[in-house]
């Protein structure tokens, strides 16, 4: 991006520099700067990136944005008003400014891994850019934007905490392709219904300009939505679908599934287990298709998908086999992690923590867990955290005769090695912040 689109983007005044000048690369960490990079200092709640200029030039920074006037005379220094926002304009800029269609995602669970499978599936044919990791807020979108090159497809993952975030990042991204994975309970707590997470998710098509919105219409929030200003694409194993899969074999660790498009039947296999992922990848299909890519070459994505690191990571250790699913929990993650235990013969161990920002709803979702626990057919259940006594209430009401609840992982942690046995099949789920990768860093090192 030239110096002289940076500053029609932001509106910016140079300080120093020449207009002509190609950024390649765009960081907001000065430790991460890489030659010729762009430095973009942001404002949080403990640091100022402004203190951190300096060392950005140090570290071969030839631009930098900044709120203040600073003298650096053999760089390009552009002055803003707001670097945050500097940085959501450069990134629209720099979209509506190159030849590059842009696929959306989001949902309340499954946006990295539908991401995944999309880009598997488009990298087929196009040159494509994807969001890294879960880089999918105000300031990861557009560093993803920014990271453009000379790609055919972007890929972007869009998350959401409370009601007007996504339209924010769609407004940036301006999708020609809009997928949405689910309508469940994250961050219903903050948002305060399913309706409004319904509301909040479907803020995607307001930079859709008459594109195309592809969606899972097995989700009872989802069905609800009709076809406006925009192309509706159905996904799913119910009739009315436009894509609907068939003769579904779910295995411990793979699936199949059958799915007719221009009057052709298709097997699929999806290389990872779990229903969720057959919707994920009827997603990715009418993405591909909808980018003129051929469906052989979109049956040869999916075989070919990789899941992100830490999104349900099956780890075979020291004679068990554990489901990693550390990285976060809602109600919808969580039964699907469960169906995915449940497919084992072996003894199922179920270690589960609490689901966070649940607000009114912490009970209600939690016992519905617990009752997810029997009906997945959990030999024993092992808790942690305060929310975490609902599962093992619900479970003990549906009558599961080994549930156990821990004041802490130390505690879990010391009773599992106790009960481990060779075979056993071990899930360990909750969100993030209750830390059960100690669980899982104890079962790799026992």
């Amino acid at each position: 991006m030239l110096v002289n689109e940076i500053l029609e983007a932001t509106n910016g005044k140079l300080l120093s520099g020449n207009m002509n000048d190609d950024i390649k690369g765009f960081t907001q960490d000065s430790r991460q700067v890489k030659e010729g990079d762009m430095y973009i200092p942001l404002i949080g709640e403990n640091a100022d990136g402004h203190d951190y200029i300096r060392h950005a030039f140090i570290n071969g920074a030839s631009a930098t944005l900044t709120m203040h006037e600073i003298n650096y005379p053999s760089k390009n220094v552009i002055l803003v008003d707001d670097t945050l926002k500097a940085l959501g304009d450069m990134a629209r800029y720099l979209r509506s400014h190159r030849n590059v269609k842009v696929v959306g995602i989001t949902g309340s669970v499954g946006k990295t891994s539908t991401k995944d499978m999309i880009y598997s599936v488009v990298k087929e044919k196009y040159k494509t850019l994807k969001t890294l990791g879960n880089y999918n807020n105000h300031i990861g979108l557009p560093l993803t934007i920014l990271r453009y090159q000379d790609e055919e497809v972007m890929i972007l993952e869009m998350g959401m905490n409370h009601l007007g975030e996504i339209h924010y990042l769609t407004e940036i991204a301006k999708p020609d392709i809009a997928a949405i994975t689910n309508v469940g309970t994250a961050h219903i707590g903050e948002v305060g219904s399913r309706g409004n997470i319904l509301k909040a998710k479907m803020e995607i098509v307001d930079g859709l300009n008459d594109g195309i919105l592809v969606i899972n219409d097995d989700n009872d929030m989802l069905h609800t939505v009709e076809e406006k200003d925009y192309k509706l694409i159905r996904v799913g194993e119910n009739d009315r679908c436009d894509l609907k899969a068939y003769d579904i074999d779910l295995r411990i660790s793979d699936s199949y599934f059958k799915i007719d498009v221009n009057g052709l039947t298709y097997q699929v296999h999806v290389p990872v287990a779990g229903e969720h992922f057959v919707y994920n990848a009827l997603i990715a299909i009418a993405t591909g298709l909808s980018l003129d890519i051929d469906m052989d070459l979109c049956k040869q994505g999916i075989e070919h998908f990789e899941l992100t690191k830490n999104r349900m990571d099956i780890l075979e250790l020291n004679d068990v086999t554990v489901i990693d699913g550390t990285y976060n929990a809602n109600l919808d993650s969580m039964k699907s992690s469960l169906d995915v235990l449940s497919q084992y013969p072996n003894r199922k161990i179920a270690i589960l923590a609490d689901m966070l920002e649940l607000g009114d709803y912490e009970q209600k979702l939690h016992e519905e867990v617990g009752y997810k626990v029997v009906e997945a057919d959990v030999d024993i259940l092992l808790c942690v955290g305060r929310a975490s006594n609902y599962i093992i209430e619900a479970a003990n009401e549906k009558g599961i005769k080994n549930a156990y609840h821990f004041k802490n992982n130390q505690n879990l942690i010391q009773f599992l090695d106790e009960i481990l046995e060779k075979d056993d099949v071990i899930l360990v789920k909750g969100s993030n912040g209750m830390h059960l990768k100690e669980v899982i860093e104890f079962l790799k090192e026992r």
